[in-house]
């Protein structure tokens, strides 16, 4: 049994009125079970839960340094191994604590090695003697999921260094050179000077520019992570802009597409097969009196990305709510929420129609019609983008008051009843107009300083009604009743 258990996972379990048995009668025995690792490799925690209560089952919190990382359930049914996983995000000995509810914990601390890196550079195929041309430095930890940070040194092969430029959030550092005036070959290597989870790396393999007299740059867009049957856009664009002629675009030297060039720019969709890094270049044949010139980049293919799947769950009802799912409230209600992704990426509300969402509720604002509501994620952490749709029925709401009215029964001649108090309306703040109904001759309605009074004057039965008129479409009329007996 192995689950990978979020906050928001768990919090949605709450939402939804599933609770865990009681805990064991008798004190257990847990047993961790963990293995050093490496900043951003996944890694299994497991916890071996020991008994003697019969029929107990419970919760087993996992802990790294004090902080939660996931919950699994054991019990007779599910068995008393509980797993989450775990992907260290920092270098050194964190402590590891599995606690069970039931009572019973164990501890240990793991070492967590940096990870190795591996840095690639580019430089545009060809370009004019003295242009400035941008270097491009990828940084990849080896294994794992650990980007990179800190800086890239740029560096001639001759040895000399060009500057040193701080990477990005994805790893990527960049560098303008100016090219020498005189024509032939310039050469480049980079090195990553690591960081506090990742190690430095070896110099990568080198990158040629080509200087020519009169020479065009390529600069080809690809995006540094791509997923296997996952469309990517290959996208070359050339500078000088007023070249003509076409780009041919290849794949570990294998021709996935070739396109017209078109105000400097040329395109083709590639579908990746397989896993890997392959390079990925875009070579251009010249033309309108501009020299061909190519350009290259490494590229990481991963697995197909995973479908995300959205939970809205609805507090007291049966259940979260489907795609394409037809929700009814009346106008002025209102239904709690609770909502995740299974990816722990936010998720996005967006309300269209007389309906609010405010962070943890949905109400009803108005009756104009079915409100529709999306929910989306953005895609991520291996995930791609979802999307969950449904409706929200407005209906006519209840209008509501809070009257002072003493219940029907029977009461003595003479005394006088407070039916409502002085500003007594409705929660649509229009007045209550109250009237005899029955028996007008036996009870009497007055009003003073805002306040309406019923007079019992003589014995026999009598019936009142309070109201207030309806806004049409909107919220129904106002209306309670009450029958006296005068004795």
């Amino acid at each position: 049994m192995k689950r990978l258990v979020t906050a928001l996972a768990a919090l949605a379990v709450i939402g939804a009125g599933v609770g865990l048995a009681s805990p064991a009668s008798a004190a257990a025995v847990v047993n961790l079970s963990v293995k050093n690792g490496t900043v951003g490799v996944t890694q299994t925690i497991d916890a071996q839960v020991q008994t003697s209560g019969i029929g107990g089952e419970g919760t087993v919190t996992f802990t790294v340094a004090g902080t939660t990382i996931g919950t699994d359930t054991v019990g007779p049914t599910q068995g008393y191994d509980a797993e989450v996983y775990w992907t260290p995000s920092a270098a050194g000995r964190p402590n590891l604590t599995a606690t069970f509810s039931g009572g019973g914990s164990d501890s240990t601390s793991v070492s967590i090695a940096k990870v190795g890196t591996t840095t690639s550079v580019t430089s545009p195929g060809s370009a004019a003697a003295g242009a400035t041309i941008g270097l491009t430095a990828q940084v990849r930890a080896k294994v794992g999921s650990y980007v990179p940070t800190g800086n890239v040194t740029f560096y001639l092969t001759s040895g000399k260094s060009l500057g040193t430029s701080n990477v990005n959030g994805q790893a990527i550092a960049s560098l303008n050179y100016e090219l020498p005036s005189s024509t032939g070959n310039a050469s480049f290597y980079a090195v990553y000077n690591g960081d506090s989870n990742a190690d430095k790396s070896n110099p990568s393999a080198t990158t040629t520019t080509r200087v020519s007299s009169q020479g065009s740059s390529v600069a080809l867009v690809v995006p540094q992570t791509n997923y296997v049957n996952s469309s990517v856009t290959l996208t070359a664009n050339i500078t000088p802009n007023t070249g003509t002629g076409t780009v041919t675009f290849t794949v570990d030297k294998r021709t996935v597409g070739t396109a017209g060039v078109n105000k400097g720019s040329a395109s083709v969709i590639w579908v990746p097969t397989s896993l890997g890094n392959p390079r990925v270049t875009a070579t251009y044949s010249g033309g309108n009196n501009v020299t061909g010139s190519s350009d290259s980049k490494n590229v990481a293919v991963v697995q197909p990305l995973k479908a995300d799947v959205i939970t809205i769950d609805p507090v007291g009802a049966q259940g979260p709510i489907l795609n394409n799912a037809v929700y009814v409230l009346a106008n002025g209600a209102s239904i709690q929420a609770s909502i995740s992704a299974i990816s722990g990426l936010p998720v996005t509300i967006a309300v269209v129609g007389p309906c609010a969402w405010n962070g943890s509720a949905f109400s009803v604002q108005g009756v104009g019609g079915n409100c529709t509501v999306t929910a989306t994620t953005s895609g991520g952490n291996g995930y791609a983008p979802s999307k969950l749709v449904f409706s929200i029925s407005t209906s006519v709401g209840a209008q509501t008051a809070n009257v002072s009215a003493p219940k029907s029964g029977a009461y003595k001649r003479g005394k006088t009843l407070t039916l409502a108090k002085a500003g007594t309306v409705t929660n649509l703040n229009k007045p209550i107009a109250w009237r005899v109904t029955k028996g007008g001759s036996y009870c009497k309605i007055s009003k003073s300083k805002g306040a309406v009074f019923l007079k019992l004057v003589k014995k026999g039965k009598c019936s009142v009604n309070g109201s207030a008129p309806a806004v049409p479409g909107q919220w129904s009329a106002y209306s309670t009743a009450r029958n006296y007996t005068v004795r």
